[in-house]
């Protein structure tokens, strides 16, 4: 665990001069306590909410669970199509001079929401074509969007992380977790004691609701604090533009992802993706800490690339990627160890013990995602998102052809068999494309930092 603490000082450091309650919370002193720790234990506890949500939709019906998940799916889609990285590049803005104005948040928001409701229009229209017959539109409906909204949450996490505003991030994601989902499930739970389907539809209304209100909340209270602009800035076109090989990036992550629930829908049916999805949402619990840890991480390299400290970044990456093979390769043995103790007993039904040997592959695959990440957000750090960018979309291609053909042969086994080989053959590649790279910048054989972010 040596290295966490590094990072975190190196992410606790402000890009700008804090203002108000938060200034007393970021002392040197203090960085890990209070700057990396409740960001974790927030998204830990937002995580663990949205896990138990679709471990109770899973519980009352698992096509009920595979039409949450499809709108999930399609929810995904839509969203990283309309933030197209540009939350991932104002993340990499910490420690610059470039930070996103009040204008430029707001014209993105704008853009965001003018977007996502063509693309909600348009697959209500699908949906009344008849494409994709689902047994339950409700849930449907509120994972689409619940997805929709977490789009919205991304793009102010990122400009309060940019601008060192940590606290306000765990803040709303206590918020969430306490409106989306804690309280809509234990009201469903309470109601379901006498009518399970008015518990489930009581359920999945209260996290459509507070997944939009807070939400709003969260873009209100982020647009007030950022500052103005004379000139206006660049709109939501141009900074779309601007992140276009992060967004690509994204997009051929979120296909990797999400294909395979939409492509399960139309050839097995809702209770393969309610089984798959299953599978696919706990292995992910595994790198809980990632999706908080990552945000942190990659303000941290850039602050470091700001100061064309290239040697730095590869010492951090390198650690952190030793770090997480350990940890990853230490639960991954204990789910191992668990799944095979656990089929020794018998007694579990069918779909129970395909669940679990399904979740023993799946374990290894999120290991290899979760190793390769420190590398990728060093390569992004170092402005070498379109390698990344080209490794992920090949990543995707080749799934959208394997998904298909192994389900095909293999049913349900075809794609955690995809998921597993598409990821080994990724993480190869990227640790491989990071270590020439960084020989490459410090043999000068690459422009600076400050000229690559230009390009």
């Amino acid at each position: 665990m040596s290295g966490l603490p590094t990072f975190v000082e190196a992410a606790g450091r402000p890009a700008l001069a804090p203002s108000g309650p938060e200034r007393a919370t970021r002392g040197p002193s203090n960085r890990l306590g209070r700057t990396a720790l409740p960001l974790l234990a927030s998204d830990a506890a937002l995580q663990g909410a949205r896990y138990a949500f679709i471990v109770y939709l899973g519980y009352r019906s698992l096509p009920l669970l595979g039409s949450f998940l499809i709108g999930a799916a399609w929810g995904a889609f839509l969203g990283v199509l309309t933030d197209f990285g540009i939350s991932q590049h104002w993340l990499r803005s910490a420690g610059a001079a470039s930070l996103p104005t009040r204008q430029m948040f707001f014209s993105v928001i704008r853009g965001k929401l003018l977007f996502s409701l063509l693309g909600v229009l348009m697959l209500v229209l699908l949906a009344r074509a008849g494409i994709g017959n689902i047994t339950a539109p409700v849930a449907m409906a509120t994972g689409l969007l619940l997805m929709a909204t977490q789009s919205f949450g991304d793009t102010c996490e990122a400009v309060s992380l940019s601008q060192s505003r940590y606290a306000t991030v765990s803040r709303f994601r206590g918020l969430m977790t306490l409106g989306g989902y804690v309280v809509p499930l234990a009201y469903g739970v309470w109601v379901g004691q006498n009518d399970s389907i008015k518990g489930v539809v009581t359920t999945l209304g209260l996290a459509a609701v507070a997944g939009v209100l807070v939400s709003s909340l969260y873009v209100w209270n982020v647009g007030c604090t950022m500052r103005g602009d004379a000139q206006g800035g660049a709109g939501y076109r141009e900074i779309w533009w601007g992140a276009r090989w992060l967004g690509l990036n994204q997009l051929a992550i979120v296909i990797d992802v999400r294909a395979p629930l939409i492509m399960l829908g139309l050839m097995l049916g809702e209770t393969a993706v309610g089984l798959y999805g299953l599978v696919q949402r706990t292995t992910a619990i595994v790198e809980l800490a990632w999706a908080s840890l990552a945000r942190l991480l990659l303000t941290s390299y850039a602050e470091l690339g700001v100061r064309e400290q290239v040697q730095e970044i590869r010492t951090e990456v390198m650690r952190a990627g030793r770090l997480t093979g350990l940890i990853m390769a230490a639960l991954a043995a204990c789910i191992w160890a668990g799944v095979f103790f656990v089929l020794g007993r018998g007694n579990l039904s069918t779909e129970a013990a395909l669940a679990l040997v399904l979740l023993k592959w799946g374990s290894l695959a999120i290991a290899l995602s979760s190793f390769k990440r420190p590398f990728v957000l060093g390569l992004i750090a170092l402005y070498h998102e379109r390698a990344v960018c080209r490794v992920n979309g090949l990543s995707a291609a080749a799934g959208l052809l394997l998904v298909p053909a192994g389900i095909i042969y293999l049913g349900i086994w075809g794609p955690v068999a995809a998921w597993v080989v598409l990821e080994a053959a990724a993480c190869i590649v990227i640790v491989h494309l990071f270590l020439a790279m960084t020989r490459r910048v410090q043999a000068k054989a690459e422009p600076p930092l400050s000229q690559r972010a230009a390009l």
